[in-house]
């Protein structure tokens, strides 16, 4: 066998010889892996991949994003009106009192709307339209069925509808000169008239303001419309976002070439 020797030093410090066994048991060198470069074709999921366990969610999600939407824009549309008209009550019930007096006196409700008018107290209550001016009523609603046949004793009761918007205003016919007197307001402008006393002080001097007198309606909107606006915006972004991911990420989907 031929051995091979490479140098020794001038202090006699040798070093293991360097044989072939030798050279054949050092391990070449590792090779360096070349990435290919990043053309303009070079697919973008290729670039950044989806996490393979949230990628096949994206579809099953947009479902549920535009429900959110739709939801909210319902709630928009469903309590879209001012608050003063959401507030309004499809019935109202006005008590006649032995202190002669409407409790409440002033009622508001929808339009089509029914208000019933009952004897609690005290005796004779019948029921007029009118501001009290003129002792036989007029024809601002139909009080037929409120005359003193029906409300002559307690626990008698009748019901007026009013199917339009306005100011009504009613007395009772025995006691208006004590001011036993009231409004039905039907529609937006709930909270309509009120009543006050004449000058002087008299007895049975309280008399109707008239409906321009009556307080504005209420312009706010319930928190549940803004509720439904917040739920639309909600569903609606996250249906943009997820379609956006679909495209960017989606393996499967394909993008036309620029």
């Amino acid at each position: 066998m031929v051995l091979i020797t490479i140098g020794a030093s001038d202090l006699d410090l040798y070093r293991p010889a360097l044989t072939c066994e030798l050279l054949a048991t050092i391990p070449p060198p590792a090779e360096r892996t070349v990435r290919p470069a990043r053309g303009p074709d070079f697919p973008r999921s290729a670039q950044q991949p989806m996490p393979h366990a949230a990628a096949p969610r994206l579809p099953r999600l947009l479902p549920l994003a535009l429900v959110v939407a739709l939801l909210g824009a319902a709630l928009v549309f469903a309590f879209g009106g001012p608050a003063g008209a959401q507030a309004a009550q499809a019935t109202a019930e006005v008590d006649g009192t032995a202190a002669n007096k409407w409790e409440p006196a002033n009622v508001a409700v929808r339009p089509g709307g029914t208000v019933t008018f009952k004897i609690t107290g005290g005796v004779t209550h019948p029921v007029l339209s009118g501001d009290g001016s003129n002792a036989e009523g007029d024809d601002r609603f139909d009080d037929s069925d409120c005359g003193l046949p029906q409300m002559s004793k307690v626990g008698d009761s009748c019901q007026v509808k009013f199917p339009k918007a306005g100011t009504y205003p009613y007395f009772c016919q025995v006691h208006v000169t004590l001011g036993m007197k009231g409004v039905v307001t039907v529609g937006a402008s709930a909270g309509g008239g009120t009543s006050t006393t004449a000058a002087g002080g008299e007895v049975g001097g309280s008399v109707v303001e008239p409906p321009s007198a009556a307080a504005p309606p209420s312009s706010g909107r319930p928190v549940i419309y803004w509720a439904g606006w917040g739920l639309f915006a909600l569903g609606a972004l996250l249906a943009l976002l997820l379609i956006t991911l679909y495209v960017r990420f989606w393996p499967g989907f394909s993008r036309p070439k620029s």
